[in-house]
């Protein structure tokens, strides 16, 4: 980023770019690790609810 006030106005246009292009792929990084975080919290649901059921039959057997 230039420090200088002339070259930030004659820049701005792409600065402004730049800048807004690193936010969009910023927001869209978080949106991808909020939906696997999502996926891997069902997968452990699953398997916790898996792994009950061999409990409760181990408990059965007894």
């Amino acid at each position: 980023m230039p420090t200088d006030a002339d070259d930030v106005r004659a820049y701005a246009d792409l600065l402004r770019r730049d800048a807004e292009t690193y936010f969009d792929d910023v927001e869209q990084y978080f949106r991808c690790q909020d939906e696997e975080r999502r996926e891997v919290f069902e997968q452990a649901r699953k398997m916790s609810e898996d792994y009950a059921r061999i409990f409760e039959i181990l408990g059965n057997d007894n």
